[in-house]
């Protein structure tokens, strides 16, 4: 039997801070397997990101050579001191820190996903062993390094048919196939975010300006004819291509901003409905009833939930959940420290089935502490 106190760390790409949760997991290994006994959140938190990390994240896919490995290297810096101070609070002392760090560029398809924030930084401030680059093997074997959450979802959520995450990407797994499945939906609070800040708001509180919007037909038209949406899985997207490719169909339009944000909330409603529909039809899935879970920032977002319950509810008998805040807001960091957990029992931490790798990995760099050894 395995017993870990692990700290997670997870910076997403909505740049709200970095949330850490502190948990403990006790698990044993089945046929190479793991297979979870319980566990539990001990102390979790989101500490904000000071301003001109905010910035200087935003700006680095457009960076030199240099700017992006010193930013590797101080960003390391800046989650140690941030996961140091968080121990202090708490009087934690995990067995170790595994961190997702922050994506800068995602291009499975030419070999490569980068998550920076240097590990061997975060043992080095903490003195605990830290791990990182959970991604990188995965992609290597031809996956696609993404999404990471469906090992939580199939350890941790096991009584949920569909587990989504709405978070600055919006993700669905599947536990009731031969296999588990997931894959990316769509860009999601990125975008309301994004939209939010225009009307000079960080956020739109429980969607309260887009269930004041209308629909934009012609904006909704535009964005579903974007390739992403109709291409098969196993498929993941990156920070770059939301940033890139589907935010300026809403930035640019002409529109009043509840309006758009009301067409964003619709699409990403109507997108995950159609990813279901996809799963029921690809994995000869009953027609239900089923049970889905929704975790991440967009959990909060009312109007978004209605969306996504009313447009589920065109294709199956579905009804959607929200947990306790706890696991809607760090689910992700749980996810990590997860993560950490199977790598230190060296058991695989992703699934192929879900990244289309040619084999299942044991992902992430160890970096051992000086204050405590793994």
């Amino acid at each position: 039997m395995y017993d870990y106190h692990a700290l997670g760390l997870m910076s997403g790409s909505s740049l709200d801070g970095l949330d850490m949760a502190f948990c403990r997991f006790e698990f044993r290994e089945e046929a190479g397997r793991a297979e979870m006994l319980q566990w539990r959140i001990l102390h979790a938190e989101t500490a904000p990101f000071p301003d001109d990390w905010k910035e200087r994240l935003a700006r680095l896919p457009g960076g030199t050579a240099q700017e992006l490995a010193l930013a590797h290297a101080r960003f390391g810096r800046l989650l140690g001191e941030m996961a140091l101070g968080f121990m202090e609070r708490h009087r934690a002392r995990p067995d170790f820190i595994a961190s997702h760090g922050h994506t800068i560029f995602h291009y499975p398809g030419q070999g490569m996903s980068l998550q920076i924030g240097d590990g061997a930084a975060i043992a080095a401030v903490t003195g605990y062993p830290a791990m990182d680059n959970f991604r990188m093997q995965d992609v290597a074997l031809g996956g696609q390094g993404a999404p990471l959450a469906p090992m939580a979802d199939q350890l941790l959520f096991a009584a949920y048919d569909f587990l989504l995450n709405l978070g600055g990407i919006a993700n669905l797994a599947c536990l009731r196939s031969s296999r588990v499945l997931a894959f990316d939906n769509t860009g999601l609070n990125q975008i309301l975010n994004a939209l939010a800040r225009q009307a000079g708001l960080p956020y739109d509180e429980n969607g309260r300006l887009a269930a004041a919007g209308r629909l934009i037909p012609e904006l909704l038209q535009q964005v579903e004819k974007l390739e992403y949406f109709s291409s098969p899985y196993p498929k993941s997207l990156g920070n770059d291509w939301v940033q890139g490719v589907q935010l300026p169909l809403y930035l640019n339009f002409d529109a009043p901003i509840p309006d758009k944000l009301h067409t964003a909330c619709v699409q990403a409603g109507r997108q995950i409905a159609r990813d279901i529909g996809l799963l029921l039809q690809r994995e000869s899935l009953p027609a239900g009833p089923f049970r889905m879970l929704a975790t991440g920032g967009g959990a909060h977002n009312g109007f978004l939930v209605k969306c996504i319950q009313q447009e589920c509810e065109k294709i199956c008998s579905l009804a959607l959940e929200t947990p306790e805040p706890a696991i809607i807001d760090f689910k992700e960091a749980v996810l990590m420290g997860l993560l950490g957990a199977l790598r230190a029992a060296n058991i695989p931490n992703i699934l192929p089935s879900v990244t289309g790798a040619a084999r299942a990995a044991v992902g992430g760099a160890l970096h051992q502490g000086w204050k405590h050894k793994l």
